[in-house]
C-alpha cells in the first residue's frame, strides 16, 4: 500500500501502528494472483510460528479497519492488554478477497485449535434424547417407514414416547441394542437413590475377561495376572505386616493371587447451575503407570518386568474407574442418604473379601480388598466423620476459648502441645502421637470397617499429594516466590513489574518448550493486588504449579540472586521438583533407598520453606504463609517415605493415592448430570455413564462391539 492509495484516516492508523512497534504490515503487491497471495500469507504465518511458538493467535478480517482499531467499545487500541502483536497480511478495496483468504487460512490452521473440526460453534457428540428422537423422526419421514425399518433401531428411536424420551431411548440403547455396559442398577438401602454395586462391577470384569485391567495389564493373561497380584501382596505385606488381609490368607479364606487391591474415592463436581454434584467410585490401585514415569524408564533403558506394579494413571477414566453413586447436593445433604451411600460402599467391600465372585465357567473365585479411601481433604473429613482436620487450625491464640482439636486425623498435630508448623524438624513432637487418639466422631463412619491394621483405622483415609502440593502448598509457595521475583523488573507499580515478569515467563516457555497454560502472568494470578495480602496462586490446574516451579528454579539458578531469601527459594524449588519428579517416575512400590532419597528432598524443601517463613516474619513481609497442608507434606515425606524405608525393602509410593485421574472421572459425570432432567439426575447419570463407558471399553479393545 502506497500513501496515495489510502485515505487520510487509514494513513493516520498506519502511523499510530508504526509508533506502537507491535503492528507490522506485510502486504503483497496488488498485481499478484490469488494463489500467490495465499502462498505469501502462509509463508508469513509459518515464519511467525517458527519464531514465536507456542502462541495463541487469531485470524480475521474487517471491512472497517479504522473503526475496529479506534472505537471505544471494543477497539484494539483500547484493549492493549489483550494482544501482544499484529500482522496485516492483505488489504483490498473489495471484501471478497480478504474473506476468501481468511477462510483458506482458518481451514489450514484449524488443527492448531483445541476444538472439533468445523470451528468453535460445533457442539460435542453428546446431545439430548429429545434432539436425537426429533432427528430420527425427520429421517423416517424423509426416507419412509420401509427403508427406516432396515436401519436397525431408527424406527424404534423415532417411536419413543414424547413424555418419556430419556427412559424410552435408554431402554432401546441399553436393552434392545445392547450398547450399554451390562451392570445392573440397584438402590441404596432405605432410599430412592440408585447405585452401581461393586460386586456387579467385579462380576462384569470377571465374566467379560477384563480382570487384567485391575492388574495393570494391557491384555488378558491369567498366569501373569496371578503373578502380578501375588507380587503386589508380597511387597504390601513387607510394608504393612499386620494388615487384616493376611489373617484371611492364614485362615485360607482368600487367595491373594486372585485378589485385586482397590481404592474408594469421592468428590464433588459442578452440577446444574453450579451446584455441587457428588460422584463416588472404586478403582484399582494398580494400573498401566504414569506417562512421565514410562518415558523416564524408557530413556534410561530400564528392563520391563514380568510382574510390573505401576500406579493407575493411564487410560480413559471410564475404563479404570467404577462408578458407585452420582447425586446432586439436594439429595446427599440429607445425612441419612449420605450414610446409606457409605454403608453401601463398606458392605460391598466386605462382600468382595468375604464372598468374592466365582467364575461361572471356570469355577475360579476372585476377591477384591478396598485398602484406602482417597480424595481431597474435605471429602476425607466428611466420609470419615473426622473430628480433627484443617478446619481446626488455630487462627488466634488470644481468642482461643477451648483446647484445639488438632489438624491431623493420624496424630495430635495442631493441638496446643504439638504445633503442626514445626516442619523443619526431623523429630517433631507429634511424631510420637501417631494413632494414640481416635479421630472419629460418634457415630463412626461405616468406612472404618474396611480391612486395615487394627488400632490404625485412621490410615484408611489417605492423604492426596496432588491436592496437598499442586493445588495447596505449591500455590502458596509459588505465589510468594513470584511476588519476590517481580521485584527484579523495573516499574513504579506492581503491574508494571509483573509486565516484565510476564515477558520473562513467556520467553522461558518458548525457549524450553513448556506450554505456558496462562494467557498472562499478572498480580491477579497470585491474588496480590495489595502487597499487604499474602500471595497465593489463583489457578486450578496442577500442571501450572509444576511449570511455574521450574520457571522460578531457572530464574534463581546461577548463584547471582539479590538476597539470601531468593537463594532459599531456588534451593526449595530444586528440592521439591526433584522430590515430585521422583515420585511420578517411580512404580507403585519404591525401593527403600529411592524412597529415602525422595523423602529427604521433600524434607529439604520444608526446611527451606520454614526458613523463608521465619525471614518474612522478621522483615515484616506478608510472604510464605504456613497452611495446614504443610503438615500433610511432612507426613508424606517423613512418615510415609523416610521412616517407612527403615522398616523394609519396599515403600508404597504415595503417588498411588493422588486423584488426578479420578478428578477427570468426576468432571465427566458432572457434565453428564447437567444434560439430564434435575429430578432424575441420579439415575439418568448412571444410565448415561454405562452407555458412554461401553463406547470407551470398545475403543480400548476391552469389548468387541456387537458381541458383548
Amino acid at each position: 500500500m502506497s500513501r496515495p492509495d489510502i485515505s487520510k484516516s487509514l494513513a493516520r492508523f498506519m502511523d499510530e501502528a508504526e509508533a506502537l512497534g507491535c503492528i507490522f504490515f506485510s502486504v503483497p503487491q496488488n498485481s499478484l494472483s490469488a494463489g500467490a497471495v495465499l502462498q505469501h500469507a502462509i509463508r508469513r504465518v509459518e515464519v511467525l510460528f517458527s519464531k514465536e511458538e507456542p502462541l495463541i493467535f487469531k485470524i480475521g478480517w474487517t471491512h472497517d479497519p479504522i473503526w475496529r482499531w479506534s472505537n471505544s467499545i471494543y477497539g484494539y487500541k483500547y484493549a492493549r492488554d489483550c494482544w501482544a502483536g499484529m500482522i496485516v497480511l492483505f488489504a483490498s478495496h473489495e471484501p471478497h478477497g480478504p474473506a476468501f483468504l481468511e477462510a483458506a487460512l482458518i481451514e489450514k490452521y484449524q488443527s492448531n485449535l483445541n476444538v472439533r473440526s468445523g470451528g468453535d460453534t460445533v457442539k460435542e457428540d453428546a446431545c439430548s434424547c429429545a434432539a436425537a428422537v426429533r432427528v430420527a423422526r425427520d429421517v423416517v419421514s424423509d426416507i419412509g417407514e420401509v427403508a427406516a425399518s432396515s436401519s436397525g433401531g431408527l424406527s424404534a428411536l423415532a417411536s419413543c414416547s414424547d413424555g418419556h424420551l430419556e427412559r424410552d431411548s435408554h431402554r432401546l440403547i441399553a436393552k434392545q441394542l445392547k450398547l450399554s455396559l451390562p451392570v445392573p442398577i440397584s438402590m441404596l438401602a432405605g432410599t430412592v437413590f440408585p447405585t452401581l454395586r461393586l460386586r456387579d462391577w467385579m462380576d462384569f470384569l470377571i465374566h467379560r475377561n477384563c480382570w487384567h485391567v485391575l492388574c495393570g495389564l494391557v491384555r488378558p493373561d491369567a498366569d501373569r495376572e496371578q503373578a502380578t497380584l501375588r507380587e503386589f501382596w508380597h511387597r504390601f505385606q513387607q510394608c504393612h505386616p499386620d494388615h487384616e488381609v493376611f489373617r484371611l490368607v492364614d485362615s485360607m479364606k482368600i487367595n491373594l493371587a486372585r485378589t485385586a487391591p482397590l481404592l474408594y474415592h469421592g468428590d464433588e463436581g459442578r452440577g446444574r447451575r453450579r451446584t455441587p454434584f457428588l460422584v463416588t467410585s472404586f478403582h484399582g490401585l494398580l494400573g498401566r503407570g504414569i506417562r512421565a514415569g514410562l518415558q523416564a524408564q524408557a530413556k534410561a533403558g530400564a528392563r520391563k518386568e514380568y510382574t510390573k506394579l505401576k500406579p493407575n494413571f493411564i487410560g480413559h477414566s471410564y475404563t479404570n474407574r467404577y462408578l458407585q453413586c452420582a447425586m446432586p447436593k439436594k439429595a446427599y445433604q440429607d445425612d441419612f442418604v449420605f450414610d446409606a451411600m457409605l454403608e453401601n460402599a463398606a458392605a460391598e467391600a466386605e462382600y468382595m473379601w468375604k464372598s468374592g465372585i466365582r467364575h461361572r465357567h471356570t469355577g475360579a473365585k476372585y476377591w477384591a480388598v478396598v485398602l484406602n479411601v482417597t480424595g481431597d481433604w474435605p471429602w476425607l473429613v466428611k466420609a470419615g466423620n473426622l473430628g480433627r482436620s484443617f478446619s481446626h487450625a488455630i487462627k488466634n491464640l488470644k481468642k482461643l476459648k477451648k483446647p484445639p482439636a488438632g489438624v491431623c486425623h493420624k496424630c495430635k498435630a495442631g493441638q496446643l502441645e504439638h504445633a503442626f508448623e514445626c516442619m523443619e524438624s526431623r523429630n517433631p513432637s507429634w511424631l510420637g502421637t501417631l494413632h494414640v487418639q481416635s479421630p472419629f466422631l460418634d457415630p463412626p463412619s461405616p468406612l472404618t470397617s474396611l480391612l486395615c491394621t487394627r488400632s490404625q483405622e485412621a490410615d484408611i483415609f489417605a492423604y492426596d499429594l496432588w491436592h496437598s502440593w499442586h493445588l495447596g502448598v505449591g500455590k502458596v509457595f509459588l505465589g510468594s516466590a513470584l511476588a519476590m521475583l517481580s521485584n527484579r523488573f523495573h516499574g513504579r507499580s506492581v503491574h508494571a513489574r509483573f509486565a516484565g515478569l510476564n515477558s520473562a515467563y513467556f520467553t522461558w516457555c518458548r525457549e524450553f518448550s513448556h506450554p505456558p497454560i496462562l494467557t498472562r502472568l499478572q498480580p491477579s494470578t497470585i491474588e496480590w493486588e495489595i502487597s499487604t495480602n499474602y500471595p497465593k496462586g489463583s489457578w486450578f490446574k496442577g500442571e501450572l504449579t509444576t511449570t511455574l516451579g521450574r520457571f522460578v528454579r531457572y530464574m534463581t539458578s546461577g548463584g547471582s540472586n539479590e538476597s539470601p531469601m531468593m537463594d532459599l527459594v531456588g534451593e526449595a524449588c530444586a528440592a521439591i521438583d526433584s522430590c515430585i519428579r521422583g515420585l511420578y517416575e517411580g512404580d507403585a512400590f519404591l525401593p527403600s533407598e529411592t524412597a529415602t532419597q525422595i523423602g529427604e528432598q521433600g524434607l529439604r524443601f520444608l526446611r527451606r520453606y520454614s526458613a523463608l517463613a521465619d525471614m518474612a516474619l522478621q522483615f515484616r513481609q506478608a510472604l510464605f504463609l504456613i497452611i495446614p497442608k504443610v503438615h500433610v507434606l511432612q507426613h508424606v515425606f517423613l512418615v510415609d517415605l523416610v521412616l517407612a524405608a527403615d522398616r523394609g525393602p519396599w515403600v508404597l509410593n504415595p503417588i498411588c493415592y493422588s486423584v488426578q485421574q479420578s478428578e477427570d472421572f468426576i468432571g465427566r459425570n458432572s457434565r453428564t448430570s447437567r444434560k439430564v432432567h434435575p429430578t432424575q439426575a441420579a439415575r439418568r447419570t448412571l444410565e448415561r455413564h454405562l452407555v458412554l463407558a461401553y463406547r470407551k471399553y470398545c475403543d480400548a479393545g476391552l469389548l468387541v462391539e456387537g458381541r458383548d
